[in-house]
């Protein structure tokens, strides 16, 4: 599975602050921990800003300072090409654009930065009407972004379907849904990966770690490919490779025993 390490985000506040300030030495603090425990990407965002120009400059400082201090890919989240764009004339190596949904009046520009940069993109399972209750609703939608990115010449193997994952909080049928969801998305697009941002799943509950990492690991024995998730909780990231270990995704448990043999099992 693809661990993409969640935590440099200014929705957090202290990660605000330390975009705000430019503070050199808390980022690359942060995206060298994230690493540490298993990352293989790493997401930037800077969505509390107001325009758009403010945030490509956030970027810019944000995608030379994490690589330099980590050498990985990054998942580039932004509402505005734009930003996708300013982050990519410093990114090294193949980045992850987040996001297209199901609205395709957004599709040429944004997949056109992808293809120009030879990125891989994540769509999420959401049009105009909203999120989908039921998840034949949101395979639908997967089938109308899949068509568009093949249109535009984007390998089918870049593409990452995002199913949506909704507080449970909210309706206790959420994390049914995104199960159902995957296993029907691995059976109609086996062709293409799957990604998830886990932490959604237990928004407004106490102990919120308990809650995600026990749908990471339902997610993945139903087909997840890519978790964004914070990998600084050693008991979610156990839970990975438990999981794996146990589905058979590691080969002779390799995986399971370096992670012992490194403490990153708790």
């Amino acid at each position: 599975m693809i661990i993409i390490g969640e935590n440099i985000n200014t929705s957090i506040k202290l990660v605000e602050t330390a975009v705000l300030n430019r503070d050199e030495s808390f980022i690359r603090n942060l995206a060298k921990r994230q690493k540490a425990q298993g990352s293989d990407y790493l997401e930037v965002n800077s969505g509390l800003r107001i325009y758009p120009k403010e945030e490509a400059e956030d970027i810019e400082w944000l995608v030379p300072l994490v690589q330099a201090e980590t050498g990985l890919p990054l998942c580039i989240d932004s509402a505005y090409p734009a930003v996708h764009r300013a982050a990519l004339k410093h990114h090294q190596g193949r980045a992850i654009l987040n996001s297209i949904n199901g609205d395709s009046s957004r599709w040429e520009e944004i997949l056109g930065v992808a293809k120009e940069y030879d990125c891989g993109i994540i769509g999420m399972l959401s049009d105009l009407k909203g999120i989908p209750a039921e998840p034949a609703g949101r395979v639908k939608i997967a089938e109308r972004i899949l068509d568009g990115v093949s249109s535009f010449g984007i390998p089918t193997e870049r593409l990452f379907f995002d199913p949506v994952v909704m507080p449970v909080s909210v309706d206790t049928r959420n994390a049914l849904v995104l199960v159902e969801t995957l296993r029907q998305l691995k059976r109609s697009f086996p062709q293409v990966k799957t990604v998830a941002a886990l932490s959604n799943m237990s928004y407004g509950l106490p102990r919120r770690s308990l809650i995600n990492r026990t749908v990471l690991v339902l997610a993945v024995e139903a087909g997840l490919d890519a978790a964004i998730v914070n990998p600084l909780d050693k008991r979610t990231m156990a839970a990975k490779q438990a999981a794996e270990t146990l589905l058979n995704g590691d080969q002779f448990c390799l995986n399971y025993i370096k992670a012992h043999r490194e403490d990153r099992l708790e």
